[in-house]
């Protein structure tokens, strides 16, 4: 594995490798592994879980790590080819990532997208510059398009709950005041379809994810016995197992900021309520945190042991201990 930018880089072997590792360092609490080892993990943007996560996996396994903020004490970077530099970007990715790729065993780059265009922002400039140009595997801790981090953290938290081949899944969207990102939508439904689930997203219809990502979720799923279908009726997901509730913008007003709000208003009462989950046979909650209470979700959900929030955060440890032990681990560290 040379970078992790999204699940597509993974087969269904590999998969089921990391997941088994992590089941096994969670059982064990598995320490050491990556002595003399160093990570280096840079952050356009702010994060909770993933940066205290890695940082703490990194350091249990005997390794360090280091935290740059860009922008803020590291140079802002440039990331575009053929730019003239004369304004607030003072060094670009051609000669970062290199330079980094010296001094570290391993990068780890967040970056959200700019959200004005769709175009731009569906090309993952950030993390494919990264890909590029550094020369030590490359791991994204969340960018435009995908998460793969927590959609491995998310199956892990899947066989916990004891899903298998077609199980029901529920994504549905939540309304949020403004307009989130794509990428833990679009790696949960990929993640559901690799572990062959059957995958429902529950959307109004102006929240239709990508065609793109659609049409090879379909070609998954068809591999892996799974199923994707989407509908705009809450109450499709009265047969799931499981409810991932999740919010992201509208693609037919992405980068026009009135218009999104305009059309997210009417879906204001789209909150995941105990009346909501009371159409499931006792599903569990899921949400990749943070989350909005009494907004995305109720309290009464949230409070209730249908909420399995803390469990699925916990288990992005676990994975990412197994995915960094694949990457810098000088053999198998199983024990």
């Amino acid at each position: 594995m040379k970078h992790l930018i999204s699940t597509e880089n993974l087969g269904p072997t590999e998969i089921k490798h990391l997941l088994d590792k992590a089941a096994l360092i969670k059982s064990s609490r598995t320490v050491g592994g990556l002595e003399g080892k160093n990570l280096g993990m840079l952050f356009f943007d702010p994060s909770l879980r993933t940066q205290t996560s890695f940082s703490v996996g990194m350091k249990q396994l005997g390794g360090s790590v280091t935290v740059l903020s860009v922008g803020q004490g590291v140079w802002d970077l440039e990331v575009e080819d053929n730019v003239i530099m004369d304004g607030d970007k003072a060094e670009h990715v051609r000669e970062a990532a290199p330079v980094l790729s010296r001094y570290f065993d391993a990068l780890a780059v967040r970056a959200f997208p700019l959200g004005r265009s769709w175009e731009k922002d569906s090309q993952d400039p950030v993390l494919n510059s990264f890909a590029r140009h550094a020369t030590v595997p490359v791991i994204n801790l969340e960018s435009a398009l995908w998460h793969p981090c927590q959609a491995l953290g998310d199956a892990l938290t899947w066989l916990e709950l004891g899903l298998k081949k077609g199980s029901p899944l529920a994504l549905t969207w939540a309304y949020h005041p403004k307009a989130l990102p794509l990428a833990v939508p679009r790696s949960v439904i990929l993640m559901g379809v690799q572990q062959g689930l059957d995958v429902t997203v529950v959307r109004p219809p102006e929240f239709s994810l990508d065609e793109g990502l659609m049409h090879y979720a379909k070609k998954v799923a068809s591999a892996t016995g799974g199923n994707i279908r989407e509908s705009a009726k809450r109450d499709a997901i009265s047969s799931s197992q499981v409810v991932y509730a999740k919010s992201w913008g509208s693609l037919a007003a992405y980068g026009d900021p009135q218009a999104e709000q305009k059309i997210r208003q009417k879906y204001a009462n789209w909150q995941v309520t105990q009346e909501l989950m009371g159409l499931t046979d006792q599903a569990t909650f899921m949400h990749c945190l943070p989350v909005r209470r009494n907004v995305v979700v109720s309290d009464e959900v949230l409070n209730s042991p249908a909420s399995k929030v803390v469990d699925q955060a916990e288990n992005r440890l676990h994975v990412q201990k197994a995915l960094l032990l694949d990457l810098l681990g000088h053999g198998e560290k199983d024990r």
